[in-house]
């Protein structure tokens, strides 16, 4: 991807070619306004990064010339402090986004993944509406076409109506029939019987009929599907029908009405071949599609539904309901979305991530799009369409593992200073016991003894963190009560609390449906809240309370709530609380615990958040799904 940068300072420009250069974008420099327009019009760079503040031509009409010559570029402004006002301004200018000086490697980093998805989401929303057009464009053409030709048949068609007598001498011969046979009239009546119209023997056949009472009669022949033929020998088909006209009781004559059924038989080779064509269509597409009446019965189910679920199209449209295919409520709730406005309705449901049941049981995660069908206006269906998300998730849950491990060797050093803390402790406590033994000094032993111990733990603390924040292994779910495990959690840490003369209070809701999830995972979220919040109130024993409670929240699942009268956290401590390595308690503190909690939320799909004021308290909330 190509980059221009335009900064009238050297030193912000070469630092920017190597940071950008280094992460493999091909980057072009420039140190005024005029000249950074003379390289866009020459290189049509995707990005451009431009200083608000230059001399001559600033950055805010550096963009609006960037945005007349190519409005698709992304522009991203880079402003001093104080200069909010024209950052906004920028962005009023249709700037992708803006980063403060002194820039920052993360900041540039958040920027440029920000302009690449809008850039990507522009492009394919520009080739989306594209083809959208040209297939409006081709289907208008191709319905105006059919429009004109059944105009054209209705207006300028009329069914041939031929007449024999007895002895099949014809009598009538119309228009109609004139453009069917190519006979004129002159040259039918009174000249032609009327077995010439027909291949050897079918003239019989179609009398014999007609005396008969298969199709009609007896004296009539309603709908036959039989062919003519014209002057020059060539087969016509026709649709027949036929009655004996009587004169006082005798039969006098035979009528036929016939209808040209050439255009007729063209227009089902033609709806056979685009029937055949969109089944194909359906059949072979990678996505699932599938489609159901309104009592949920499968109606249409594709090769790529196969591939997804696991069932054949036999088995599936064989009276199998849609409601199979998920899990237990999960179909009624996609067709609550469909009718609401969330997602695109109503009527329609655009990328909604969901979970389908395969044959087997196994979930599988798939982006869902529906629509319902209406006929005369009333709902005759729905169809829906499966994107098989196993392997996008797959592909996120590893780069989420590599990102953790990355994270995990950069903070490396910080970690290596902190176990040479505790070494250097406990150092100190074995030189305390040597000093113990060799002046016999029991206290010295003990404090010694006790320093090592304690230092000992704490270097088992942070491996297991670090472990536990490592570890890619899904959930081991079971249905549990989480009042029982509040009840655990709350018994262990009961004297904890006491030391501190702080209240540890419950609040359960007895009506708390059970729900599934890792028992030790869940256990271990709960200790470490409970113990921060006891950590969170001076240790000179002043008082205080943690109450910890559990709700039903409805459609978004059960709540756990740890509140606690402890001296709060500011705004700012509360965006970094849930970072890896961040921690407030200091030495004390491995800055695992808070990380390794939202991981394990996140895991079990649930969501953790904090409240807190400086010198109120604070509750952390966990909520997960039923």
């Amino acid at each position: 991807m190509k980059i221009l940068v335009i900064d009238d300072d050297a030193s912000t420009r070469d630092l920017l070619k190597v940071s950008l250069e280094s992460d493999g974008y091909t980057v072009f420099m420039a140190e005024n306004g005029p000249k950074g327009l003379e390289i866009f019009a020459r290189e049509l760079p995707s990005v451009v990064l431009t200083d608000i503040k230059m001399p001559g031509m600033d950055g805010i009409e550096v963009l609006r010339r960037v945005k007349e010559q190519g409005p698709d570029t992304e522009v991203i402004v880079i402003t001093g402090h104080g200069e909010m006002n024209l950052a906004i301004q920028a962005l009023q200018n249709e700037a992708t986004d803006f980063i403060v000086k002194p820039i920052s490697e993360k900041a540039l980093a958040a920027a440029l993944l920000r302009s690449r998805e809008r850039f990507w989401k522009d492009k394919k929303l520009r080739e989306y509406i594209e083809n959208l057009e040209k297939l409006i464009k081709d289907t208008t053409e191709e319905l105006e076409k059919r429009h004109e030709l059944e105009h054209n048949l209705i207006q300028t068609s009329m069914d041939g109506i031929i007449a024999n007598d007895r002895r099949g001498n014809l009598i009538i011969f119309n228009e109609g029939a004139e453009r069917i046979s190519g006979y004129t009239r002159e040259e039918a009546v009174s000249n032609i019987h009327v077995s010439q119209l027909y291949a050897e023997g079918v003239a019989k056949k179609i009398k014999k009929m007609i005396y008969g009472s298969e199709s009609g009669g007896p004296g009539r022949l309603i709908n036959y599907e039989v062919e003519v033929l014209t002057k020059n020998g060539q087969p016509v088909p026709i649709l027949l029908s036929a009655t004996l006209l009587y004169e006082e009781g005798r039969e006098v004559a035979t009528v036929g009405y016939f209808k040209d059924m050439r255009e007729v038989k063209r227009l089902e080779r033609e709806l056979i071949k685009r029937y055949e064509f969109e089944h194909d269509l359906i059949q072979t597409s990678m996505d699932g599609i599938i489609a159901n009446d309104r009592q949920g019965k499968i109606i249409i189910f594709n090769e790529g539904a196969q591939s997804i679920y696991g069932y054949t199209p036999e088995e599936a449209l064989s009276g199998m309901s849609v409601t199979r295919l998920y899990p237990k409520g999960e179909a009624r709730r996609i067709k609550k979305l469909t009718y609401g406005s969330e997602y695109g309705g109503p009527g329609r449901l655009i990328n909604y991530e969901a979970e389908a049941l395969t044959k087997n049981g196994e979930p599988v995660p798939i982006l869902l799009s529906a629509t319902l069908l209406y006929e005369e206006g009333r709902e005759v269906a729905m169809v829906g369409y499966f994107k098989d998300m196993q392997k996008v998730k797959r592909l996120e849950k590893e780069l989420i593992q590599r990102e953790r491990l990355a994270a995990m060797g950069q903070a490396t050093a910080g970690i290596a200073h902190g176990v040479k803390n505790i070494l250097h402790a406990m150092k100190l406590g074995a030189f305390m016991v040597d000093k113990g033994f060799e002046k016999e000094k029991p206290d010295l032993l003990r404090k010694g003894w006790n320093l090592v111990g304690n230092n000992i733990n704490r270097i088992s603390r942070m491996t297991l963190d670090m472990l536990s924040y490592a570890r890619s292994s899904p959930p081991a779910r079971q249905s549990c009560s989480l009042n029982e495990i509040v009840d655990q959690v709350c018994e262990l840490m009961v004297e904890k609390a006491r030391e501190r003369q702080i209240d540890l209070v419950l609040d359960l809701d007895s009506t708390l449906p059970s729900v599934s999830v890792d028992v030790e995972d869940i256990h271990s979220c709960l200790m470490n809240l409970v113990t921060n919040a006891i950590e969170a109130f001076p240790e000179s024993g002043e008082g205080g309370l943690i109450t910890v409670s559990s709700r039903d929240a409805g459609e978004a699942g059960v709540s756990l709530h740890v509140k606690d009268t402890g001296k709060g956290m500011p705004k700012e401590l509360q965006e970094q609380v849930f970072k890896y390595l961040y921690s407030t308690k200091g030495a004390r503190g491995t800055g695992l615990g808070l990380a390794i909690t939202q991981k394990i939320i996140h895991e079990h799909g649930g969501t953790i958040e904090v409240e807190s004021a400086p010198n109120e308290g604070s509750c952390f909330t966990i909520t997960l799904p039923k």
